[in-house]
């Protein structure tokens, strides 16, 4: 018996790109929303860990990360770490793990307005379909959120020349600005 090997996933990815590309909208603007409002707790708390883990440092880089595991487990924890070297090189970088669970909220309804498209258009769906396509609109997501934060970031109107990346974990980084 040969092993199912998710085959149809392009033309899953395919099939359902517009409707992620029209959620994915939906759901920037409301990220948006929450984190450009300064009385947000998640937007407080953001610039607290940032500016804590900023303090008394002349020189490095902080490195906002999303976490691979976090889009598969669905717990939307993020690492934020003062590298005072080349980011990721450093064994032990002050880091601390920060919860974007608020920023996800309702991530789920997403999941399911895809999985019905995909229903509309394919026939015996296994679950590892379905969770490779969420796997896939959430990653799509979190690399779309760096905008999001940049503008944030800008907003905090700090420049002590501490650059601020942005990307996924031992993954490619860019540049959102400085505080």
């Amino acid at each position: 018996m040969n092993q199912y090997k998710m085959e149809r996933m392009p033309q899953m990815k395919e099939t359902v790109g517009e409707k992620a590309d029209s959620l994915m909208n939906v759901r920037l603007k409301y990220i948006e929303n929450l984190l450009e409002s300064e009385k947000n707790s998640v937007r407080k708390d953001l610039e607290h860990a940032l500016e804590q883990l900023a303090s008394d440092k002349k020189a490095g880089s902080l490195v906002i990360s999303f976490l691979r595991s976090s889009y598969i487990l669905n717990s939307h924890e993020f690492y934020i770490a003062f590298y005072e070297g080349e980011p990721f090189v450093e064994e032990e970088p002050a880091g601390i793990y920060f919860s974007m669970e608020k920023v996800f909220d309702g991530i789920e309804e997403d999941w399911r307005e895809m999985d019905v498209a995909l229903h509309q258009h394919f026939i015996r769906i296994i679950s590892g379909e379905k969770a490779e396509i969420h796997r896939w609109y959430t990653e799509r997501l979190y690399a779309a959120l760096g905008s999001i934060i940049m503008k944030m970031i800008e907003d905090m109107g700090k420049d002590r020349g501490i650059p601020v990346y942005y990307g996924g974990y031992m993954e490619e980084i860019k540049g959102l600005g400085y505080i």
